[in-house]
């Protein structure tokens, strides 16, 4: 099962690199579950997210019970959250089953996964390389306003959103933590470096590792 899997923080330039090592390797290109519209979307209040469970498809009620920890209602990072929020055992391994086919299905002629928790999902298969992009947090914060064309606050709100959403997505699904670094092969700081040589980089170690 070959292919590569990148964990990028906010700000990390993932939506701009991972595309470039599907390029460079001539894969396809799966993108992450968690986008920044998807962060935002989360950030509501815990009453909200609680009450959002019903009528919903499995998919939106894992999703909407990560909105408080995403949002910093009771922390992101943590997991003090009232029992009636969180999904059972039975609905988070059905939704995992389901984000992993997806991905093993990509996987399966190779491909480039960006997100998804895909470093947890495929730490046993020794054929995908897994990578994680990082950054000091003003580095984040200077490349996110530069790329996406916002000031400031708005940058720091989203770097909340959607650092707290991911964060929560690879905990409630494989009880570790996104920056794990045993999860990973290979971490580069991409805010230091430019996008072309990080996807070049990541590119030379899958066909090492392919050896």
């Amino acid at each position: 099962m070959p292919g590569v899997t990148i964990a990028s923080s906010y700000g990390t330039a993932g939506s701009v690199i991972a595309p470039a090592v599907a390029r460079e390797l001539n894969l396809p290109l799966l993108d992450r579950a968690i986008s920044v519209q998807v962060a935002a979307q989360l950030d509501v209040t815990e009453q909200e997210a609680i009450a959002a469970r019903a009528g919903r498809s499995l998919a939106d009620r894992f999703l909407a019970v990560l909105a408080p920890l995403a949002g910093g209602v009771l922390g992101a990072g943590t997991d003090a959250m009232p029992g009636d929020a969180v999904p059972n055992l039975d609905e988070a391994d059905a939704f995992r089953e389901q984000a992993e086919q997806v991905m093993r299905a990509a996987m399966q002629a190779g491909a480039v996964i960006l997100g998804r928790g895909g470093g947890a999902a495929f730490r046993q298969e020794p054929g995908v390389l897994r990578v994680r992009l990082y950054g000091g947090e003003q580095a984040r914060l200077r490349h996110a306003m530069a790329f996406e064309q916002i000031d400031e606050a708005t940058a720091v709100n989203r770097m909340r959103q959607v650092d707290g959403a991911r964060q929560q997505y690879v905990r409630r699904l494989y009880h570790c933590s996104v920056d794990d670094p045993a999860l990973y092969h290979l971490q580069i700081n991409s805010t230091a470096l430019p996008t072309q040589t990080c996807a070049q980089l990541i590119a030379r170690a899958y066909r090492s590792m392919a050896r």
